[in-house]
């Protein structure tokens, strides 16, 4: 180690070595911005370190003469490799360095800003994967992706407020795809970002504070389109009391077409005015819901002094609310009602509002628990029943052990409503509690009527035994595979978009009306099949067996029924039943250090990067330990800093997981995408091979087209020979007339005198 004084080299040339770009600010980022140079053969203040042939070579100290130091390694006087920078203002990077910049791996922290940065590095500036943190206490930072000091592509930001947003970045604002959280006011939004604003397709939440004993989830809920933040389009309101409002929005306001469902069930569908129904001018629609919206005092108070307003909705379909369950249930026994006499409708809708009535305490505790099902977290700890949930209500509570299949059901359910014919059998369409209701009862009459044709109260009756005999004894009493396990479900949840799509793709319209999609078992195997997962693992008769389970009309044990129709919910559940004995161990074990191709693909180094998606409001800041050693740093994080040994249930979690993975991503979805370009090659063929004919057909046509035209001269030419009449001059007819051959007996005696001279010449 030598200790070496550059002379020669005055202060100005030795500032000339280094630039630093005058620090640079925004409201988003207050760090300082530098950028170093390599240095130059003329070396101003004090080096001290190694040198190898004149050159600083290795590791050394160097001290600029305004005070900047640099302490790392040097290739030919040039800052390469690892280093620490440390400016005269108390501000330090460590990392990698290429040319005396700061390139690769590194921190910046600043002195003059409560600024940090961990992440990498190019030409000085941050670019890659990285997180900054804009405050001591580390409750506002950003993590994700830069380009050049840019946050652009996907990232995460925590503000100081406690707001969080996850998604999508373009020039440093929220861009793209996105959810945004907003602790502050109980909101959140899922959906389309543009330049820092809620616009196109998303859905917003509005989380309200919970009253005991709450009837609905206490939320309202807006799903459609925005404009520069505003509900602007089409789009649904789904109110907290349960009133909902689809149709057209502008500037957050109903206008246009709409259909309005009360909280009673009633329905009101015409045109709206400025937020209001154009036929009645002053009723506030909002009172509707009582907890719309934040409004002022005095709304509030005028709402409540109005007199009119529950009289005018009554009105709207002329008639009035005499539900025993009151105005905010009020079932919709119509078609069912119809079945009866007349004068006997009356008395079975009193007598099955009683029914209800004296349940509805264990109903509502049922339809908050299967709501709740695969659900992560929610502010307010409501949640709205989905088609999936329902459908495991009815499996546990064993609905489809009356001959009756959960499509049957749909259809059933779905008759004399205005449910669209795609959405009948859609995993994703809510349920609210007095829909529920309404389907236990219609589900109860389909089921039991004809044990009480020759009783009064019929559907009294039904119901009664509806909840006797299947609801009271099985319900909550979680079967399946889907929803045994929470931490599993909420893993499985990240497949179920992708499984619905291939779901659809494979479904064949139904024969009767009203034409719905859907699967039977014949499909799905047939599916697999195409998809060439049919293995000595995955066997046809395992195939049946894992089907036929909870189902006993589908197996009897000798024959197997391949007629019946599958939901969303047994196709899925079956794939995570194939899933687990679909990979075997050996294969697991090799995949475990494999590389795999996403989707879109990307190179994936292990499957077991997959985690469990959880909420926003759970995730952690990923904050780094910094330790400085003799050649660089070492960034730990707390979870690896707190790591503890794995348990045999982690393990098991953890197997569970990359079978999922396996095959899930790297098998069946492969196979489906591998199957959707077969499909399409084989289109774009067809399409080529019927423009290949199509263009031979031409040519033949205009080929034939030509041979007719000159078969056509042909013709011509022949019959305008036959038809010209050949006129002679005199001339030729007396010429002709010479030359023309004697008659016989002229002949004869022509040769005669002809033969007699040589005769005589020959004597």
């Amino acid at each position: 180690m030598k200790e070496r004084k550059s002379e020669g080299c005055t202060k100005e040339k030795a500032l000339q070595s280094f630039k630093v770009v005058v620090p640079t600010m925004t409201k988003q980022d207050h760090r300082l911005q530098y950028d170093i140079s390599g240095l130059h053969s003329c070396l101003p203040a004090l080096s001290v370190g190694m040198f190898s042939e004149g050159f600083m070579h290795g590791q050394g100290t160097y001290i600029w003469a305004d005070g900047l130091k640099y302490e790392g390694d040097f290739v030919k006087n040039i800052p390469m490799n690892h280093g620490v920078y440390t400016w005269p203002d108390g501000s330090m990077y460590e990392g990698e360095v290429v040319n005396g910049m700061r390139n690769g791996f590194g921190m910046f922290k600043c002195s003059t800003q409560p600024v940090s940065y961990v992440g990498h590095w190019c030409q000085g500036k941050r670019h890659g994967k990285g997180s900054i943190y804009y405050n001591q206490e580390g409750t506002s930072w950003y993590e994700g992706d830069w380009v050049y000091n840019i946050k652009k592509g996907w990232g995460i930001r925590c503000y100081k407020s406690g707001n969080i947003y996850e998604g999508q970045w373009e020039d440093n604002m929220r861009h793209g795809e996105g959810k945004m959280r907003w602790l502050t006011t109980n909101e959140e939004y899922t959906g389309s970002w543009e330049r820092g604003v809620q616009n196109g397709f998303g859905t917003h939440t509005w989380f309200l504070k919970r009253i005991p004993n709450s009837q609905y989830p206490l939320r309202n809920e807006y799903i459609g389109e925005f404009v520069n933040g505003c509900r602007h389009g089409h789009g649904k309101f789904y109110y907290a009391s349960g009133a909902m409002y689809a149709g057209e929005w502008v500037s957050n306001k109903k206008h246009g077409m709409g259909r309005l469902t009360f909280k009673n069930g009633r329905v009101y569908e015409g045109p709206f005015f400025n937020d209001h129904i154009a036929q009645f001018p002053d009723l506030e629609v909002e009172f509707i819901s009582y907890l719309d919206l934040p409004v002022d005092d005095a709304q509030i108070d005028r709402q409540r002094k109005s007199s009119d307003s529950a009289e005018i909705i009554r009105k709207l379909d002329g008639s009035k609310s005499r539900s025993v369950l009151g105005s905010g249930i009020e079932l919709d026994l119509n078609v069912l009602l119809n079945m009866y006499p007349k004068e006997n409708q009356a008395e079975e809708k009193k007598q099955v509002e009683f029914a209800v009535l004296r349940n509805i305490t264990e109903l509502r505790r049922i339809y908050s628990f299967y709501s709740s099902l695969g659900c992560d977290h929610s502010l307010d700890n409501t949640f709205l029943m989905t088609k999936l949930h329902f459908w495991r209500f009815l499996k546990d509570c064993k609905f489809h052990h009356h001959n009756i299949t959960l499509a049957d059901m749909d259809r059933i359910l779905s008759a004399n409503s205005d449910i669209p014919v795609e959405e009948i059998h859609s995993p994703f369409r809510t349920i609210l509690l007095r829909t529920f209701l309404n389907y236990l009862l219609r589900l109860a009459y389909h089921i039991y009527h004809k044990d009480f044709q020759s009783r009064s109260p019929s559907l009294f009756l039904c119901f009664t035994k509806l909840m006797t005999e299947n609801i009271h004894p099985n319900a909550c009493q979680v079967k399946g595979t889907l929803f045994s396990e929470q931490q599993r479900t909420l893993y499985s949840m990240n497949y179920i978009d992708k499984c619905w799509e291939i779901y659809i793709a494979y479904c064949t319209p139904n024969v009767a009306p009203p034409n719905e999609l859907t699967m039977k078992m014949r499909h799905f195997l047939w599916m697999l099949r195409d998809f060439r997962m049919i293995n000595k693992e995955l066997t046809a008769t395992k195939f049946v067996a894992v089907i036929a389970e909870d189902n006993p009309f589908i197996h009897d044990g000798v024959d197997s029924n391949l007629e019946l129709e599958l939901v969303f919910l047994e196709f899925f559940e079956a794939l995570l039943c194939f899933a687990v004995s679909y990979v075997p161990d050996q294969m697991n074990k090799s995949c475990l250090h494999a590389q795999y191709d996403d989707l879109f693909g990307n190179k994936i180094g292990s499957i077991q990067m997959p985690k469990i998606k959880k909420s926003l409001s759970d995730d952690k800041c990923s904050k780094m330990n910094f330790k400085p050693s003799g050649k660089g740093l070492a960034f730990l994080s707390q979870n690896e800093k707190n790591e503890k040994p794995k348990n045999d249930q982690k393990e098991k979690l953890n197997t569970w997981v990359n079978n999922m993975y396996v095959f899930f991503v790297n098998t069946l979805f492969q196979a489906y995408k591998h199957e959707e370009l077969l499909k399409e090659k084989v289109k774009e063929n067809r399409l080529q091979d019927a423009a290949i004919a199509q263009q031979k057909k031409m040519e033949s046509e205009e080929l034939e087209a030509r041979l007719n035209i000159l078969r056509e001269e042909e013709a011509k030419k022949q019959d305008t020979e036959m038809d010209i009449p050949v006129i002679k001059e005199p001339g030729d007819a007396l010429s002709s007339a010479l030359t023309q051959s004697p008659p016989k007996e002229d002949t004869a005696m022509s040769q005669a005198s002809k033969s007699t001279p040589s005769k005589k010449k020959r004597k």
